[in-house]
């Protein structure tokens, strides 16, 4: 009987020294960013007990951290502030604190950028905002204090829109974290705009339009780079708006392979005959016409839309 008691009470300590051991175990985090105030235990580990030491403060450049320095550290902190001895086993490989403690504006975002892309993007991006110009989308990114800081991937051509560059923080020569800051990219482009509302249909004349140099982060519209004047008016266009390519057209009164009515008088009589044209031609020119019926060719002088007029016959 006592053999048995013993064997019982035996198990049921042990048991209770390997559950305080687990309770006493902890996981080291391999990376964590911090701010630039107090660094408690729970903030780099998995540690979700009552005590919870202030084991940092005010760092202003990584930190690295290995298992069993932190652990000799709770250890003896635990000690010393309770007088009672707790083994604090540490789990995990070496980790890292980056404190994000530097504030960087707007404007030394995108100098740094800018400096970046002038080495690596190819031909010469010549001044900022001479062809190209980008902003920040944001007003300023705390930064990791004590870290280098390198753009990566920046490319080798650069275009207009939204566009993410990752930038790169390293200590020791080694890249200890990463994130992306988002820029507009601006092109520089010459079109021409309208100088007043041009209503649908409308015919564009040198006085509607004027040569002008904007910025636009749209990549893919494709502006008028030649004067639109004699072109037609797809639709509404609202005053000093750059001109797209697909906004305007050269119409003409009679399109090719249009069905065209052609008319003929002799005296009192009129004659109107079925044909095609076979080109595009405005009013007063001279185009030649299928004639349906007979399958032959006929010149006619474009008087109207949809209405040629045959002269002689």
């Amino acid at each position: 009987m006592k053999l048995w008691f013993l064997l019982f009470f035996s198990l049921v300590f042990s048991l209770s020294i390997l559950a305080k051991e687990k309770e006493n175990r902890l996981y080291l985090k391999p990376k964590t960013v911090v701010g630039n105030s107090e660094i408690r235990l729970s903030d780099f580990t998995n540690w979700k007990g009552n005590w919870n030491p202030i084991l940092f403060e005010n760092l202003k450049a990584p930190k690295i951290l290995d298992p069993e320095s932190l652990a000799l550290t709770l250890n003896v902190r635990y000690l010393k502030e309770f007088g009672d001895e707790i083994v604090y086993e540490v789990m995990g490989k070496e980790g890292i604190l980056l404190p994000r403690t530097t504030v960087v504006g707007k404007k030394d975002l995108e100098r740094s950028l800018w400096k970046e892309l002038q080495e690596n993007v190819d031909g010469s991006l010549g001044e900022e905002g001479q062809s190209v110009r980008l902003s920040s989308e944001k007003d300023s990114i705390q930064i990791i204090s004590g870290t280098k800081l390198v753009w990566r991937n920046t490319g080798r051509t650069l275009h207009a829109g939204k566009r993410l560059f990752p930038l790169d923080y390293y200590f020791e020569g080694k890249m200890v974290h990463s994130e992306s800051i988002p820029f507009l990219i601006e092109e520089k482009k010459k079109t021409y705009f309208t100088t007043r509302e041009i209503p649908s249909k409308a015919v564009l004349t040198d006085a509607d339009v004027a040569l002008k140099e904007f910025f636009t982060a749209d990549h893919n519209k494709e502006y008028m780079d030649e004067s639109p004047a004699g072109k037609t008016a797809l639709g509404v266009l609202t005053s000093d708006t750059a001109i797209e390519k697909k906004q305007v057209r050269t119409l003409h009164t009679i399109e090719r392979g249009q069905e065209v009515q052609l008319v003929y008088t002799v005296g009192n009589l009129l004659l109107k005959i079925k044909t095609r044209a076979l080109a595009s031609g405005n009013r007063g020119d001279e185009i030649q016409v299928l004639n349906l019926a007979s399958q032959k060719i006929i010149k006619a002088r474009v008087q109207n839309e949809g209405i040629c007029l045959l002269e002689e016959i």
